[in-house]
């Protein structure tokens, strides 16, 4: 099982052969980041905001939902300390498949109520938004993680040097909450490999870019034939 980071609050989660895309993005508003191309055989959006609602990045592979090896979960909060009444609302999505539990928070913008911590509790991985503005401040996401115990934390949707927006946080304001600092543990790669022997940790993932997902990139679609031939390639 292994979950790869795309940029901002985007990732491919892959397991038994089957990748999931988490909020894919919209290039066109979300700073210093490429526009997505994509091949997956599901994809989940946490909210209806273009940082995370690209479906058309995502080209689905048109297998059946049975073949997916998670269960697949999802709890609805407010995006934002309004309670849902000016950013509206994100949904928490919960992946389960073979002991494991990966929780995407989405742009969680306020802290847990008790329901949603006993169902989020002990994931094994969470992936959390640390650059504040938009979703909870670091401070409060940090408090997020330890009130769900979670085993493993990826931080996601932060200023990283030119990439997101302006108005974000860098990683480090999220992880100067933590105490120690061997809990943080920064990769030059920008995938993280599930395990039972996973230590507890912050995993800070190294943006790479499309170079690094030749697997997902969708086949580039032929451009329309003109002529004789193209007009009987329609028929």
């Amino acid at each position: 099982m292994t979950i790869q980071w795309l940029g901002h609050a985007c990732f491919a989660i892959r397991h038994r052969g089957y990748t999931i895309i988490i909020d894919p993005y919209n290039s066109d508003y979300t700073a210093g980041y490429p526009k997505l191309r994509l091949q997956a055989d599901m994809v989940l959006v946490s909210h209806e905001h273009f940082g995370h609602n690209y479906r058309e990045g995502v080209t689905l592979s048109g297998r059946p939902e049975s073949d997916c090896p998670f269960t697949v979960t999802a709890l609805t909060a407010p995006h934002e300390f309004k309670m849902g009444n000016w950013r509206g609302f994100t949904k928490i999505h919960i992946l389960e498949a073979d002991g494991f539990k990966l929780v995407h928070m989405g742009d969680l913008g306020t802290q847990l109520d008790g329901g949603q911590i006993s169902r989020l509790f002990g994931a094994d991985v969470c992936m959390i938004c640390a650059g504040s503005a938009t979703a909870l401040p670091s401070q409060e996401a940090k408090r997020a993680t330890d009130e769900i115990m979670a085993k493993v934390i990826i931080p996601m949707h932060y200023r990283d040097q030119n990439r997101g927006a302006h108005r974000l946080e860098s990683v480090e304001e999220f992880i100067k909450y933590f105490d120690a600092p061997e809990f943080i543990h920064r990769y030059d790669t920008d995938v993280f490999t599930v395990s039972e022997d996973i230590e507890p940790q912050v995993a800070v993932l190294k943006y790479l870019g499309p170079a690094a997902w030749t697997d997902l990139a969708a086949p580039e679609k032929q451009p329309e034939r003109r002529g004789l031939l193209g007009f009987l390639k329609r028929k």
